[in-house]
């Protein structure tokens, strides 16, 4: 409890300290731009994460051949799995077994990928908090968008436009790590549902969100394109290499 109060207060003194030296060029504007510093400086703070996911991406990508063997070896379909059990527990053990030996020989960890966004999600809910009690914050505007503390429902169609950007930057950079790996069949299928289905169910969600929190998904979602952008494209010179 401690530990969560003390990032709720770490997260309101660097979001107020952006604020009052904002101030000055932006006035009531400043504490959206204070949102944005503030995105920008957890993104950072998060490089070398998403710096290891990308390596480890590629990494999954070099070793698709081997795992595609271990599959066969191993196959254990749904048919298998109705007429002998067992026997397909035994294949579905042995399989993950090779899998998790497979990881280990190459030092890859498929958890990796996930890093950033486990970050993340406390300094989101932690936001969401602030940006509901940080004095001053409700009289703060963003240019066209009404108080950054109000609903996205309460606000009317100014904040409209942020939803919908919101919805087609999660769909950008979904498709745009799509399309950076070496999926097929289901795995393809399953991203392909992913990409579409993600960022609808974002829109719907993003209605009884603060504009403010709304504000800093849009920034984290355009720092992840170019992010991605970047890495894709040092990261595949480098396995080239190899």
């Amino acid at each position: 409890m401690a530990l969560w109060q003390g990032l709720l207060d770490a997260l309101e003194s660097v979001l107020t300290l952006f604020h009052d030296a904002l101030a000055p060029m932006f006035g009531l504007h400043s504490w959206g731009w204070a949102i944005i510093l503030l995105t920008l400086a957890v993104r950072v703070l998060l490089l070398p994460l998403a710096v290891k996911q990308i390596r480890s991406q590629r990494a999954m990508q070099t070793l698709q051949p081997e795992m595609k063997k271990i599959q066969a070896k191993y196959k254990a379909d749904k048919g298998l799995m109705k007429t002998n059990p067992e026997k397909y527990r035994d294949l579905r053990q042995k399989q993950q077994e090779a899998m998790m030996a497979l990881y280990k020989e190459h030092g890859v960890n498929p958890a990796a990928g996930c890093l950033p966004l486990i970050a993340q999600m406390p300094i989101f809910i932690a936001l969401f908090q602030v940006l509901r009690s940080a004095p001053g914050l409700a009289e703060g505007t963003f240019y066209l968008l009404p108080s950054l503390t109000d609903l996205v429902s309460q606000a009317g169609v100014s904040a409209w436009f942020l939803v919908f950007l919101m919805g087609l930057t999660t769909y950008y950079s979904s498709r745009q790590m799509m399309a950076s790996t070496a999926a097929s069949g289901q795995q393809l299928q399953q991203q392909k549902i992913m990409m579409y289905a993600m960022p609808l169910i974002l829109v719907f969600f993003s209605f009884n969100l603060p504009i403010g929190v709304l504000l800093y998904w849009v920034t984290t979602n355009v720092w992840t394109i170019g992010q991605q952008f970047v890495m894709f494209r040092t990261a595949a010179p480098a396995m080239a290499a190899k």
